[in-house]
Parts: structure tokens; C-alpha cells; sequence
């Protein structure tokens, strides 16, 4: 399965908690959502997507995605998102992948944008620590 990602799952350390595997640097093609604008979730540091015609996001599409890939990314994720087909724009053209949409009765937007750099300046170690801890408790994410 090929996944677009815009958000915590774009940093290769926690990509490699949740899969429980590390992905090579090339497993990642940038792409770009067009038609969708990247918000600091409320109360969180993580983002969440909000459709906005006139802007986009960018981020990446991961392929070769196992059936257990999924479902551990669909815990990660929780309940707050669901897993729908859009397109991305990539190097070679258009493309139809899934991505982690927030239900919006679920999961509101702050007007702050969100950017990858200052999350992990600010807000990864606290979120990694946070992360692993939860991995541990839970068995399907601490096995590889």
C-alpha cells in the first residue's frame, strides 16, 4: 500500500517506533496534496489536514506497505483519523494513495500552521518519550 504523510510520521524516528522497523531514506517520495492546508491540531503538537483550496501540502508518499504496516500506522493513529484515497502530486504526475484524513467531529484545527522542523525542535523528545512509553504497554507495537 502507498501512503501520503504531512505529519509526525514524516520523521524517520518515529516512523521506525511505530512500523517497529526503520525505512530506507529512499522509501520516501515527496509529494505534494493539493487543495488541503497543514493546522496544529488544538491542545496537541501534532498537525492535522483542513481543506483549503488555495494552498497544499507537502509531504511524502510511502509504497510497500504491509497489511501489518497498516494496522499498526491505524493505532498510531487512533480513532481521530481515517484512512481515505486522495491524490498527490508527485514528480512523475498524479496519483490516487491513501491518507490519514481527521474526522473532523473528532479532531479540531488550531489557525496555527504546523511545520516538521519546529515540532522536532520543540516537541519531538517530549513526543518520542511519550510514544514509547505507549509502545510499551501495548504488545502490538513492541514486536517487530
Amino acid at each position: 500500500m502507498r501512503f501520503f504523510f504531512y505529519g509526525t510520521l514524516l520523521d524517520r524516528d518515529v516512523m521506525a517506533l511505530v512500523l517497529g522497523r526503520r525505512l530506507p531514506p529512499a522509501a520516501y517520495t515527496p509529494a505534494i496534496l493539493l487543495g488541503h492546508a497543514r493546522r496544529r491540531a488544538k491542545g496537541a503538537s501534532y498537525p492535522t489536514l483542513v481543506r483549503d483550496a488555495a494552498t497544499h501540502v507537502a509531504g511524502a508518499v510511502v509504497g510497500g506497505l504491509s497489511a501489518r504496516d497498516v494496522a499498526r500506522l491505524s493505532a498510531y493513529e487512533g480513532p481521530k483519523y481515517q484512512i481515505v484515497p486522495l491524490r498527490v502530486v508527485l514528480a512523475g504526475g498524479t496519483r490516487t494513495v491513501s491518507v490519514f484524513e481527521p474526522v473532523e467531529s473528532r479532531l479540531a484545527p488550531s489557525q496555527h500552521p504546523w511545520s516538521l522542523v519546529l515540532w522536532q525542535q520543540r516537541d519531538k523528545r517530549a513526543f518520542v518519550d511519550r510514544l514509547r512509553r505507549a509502545f510499551s504497554v501495548r504488545p502490538a507495537y513492541s514486536t517487530p
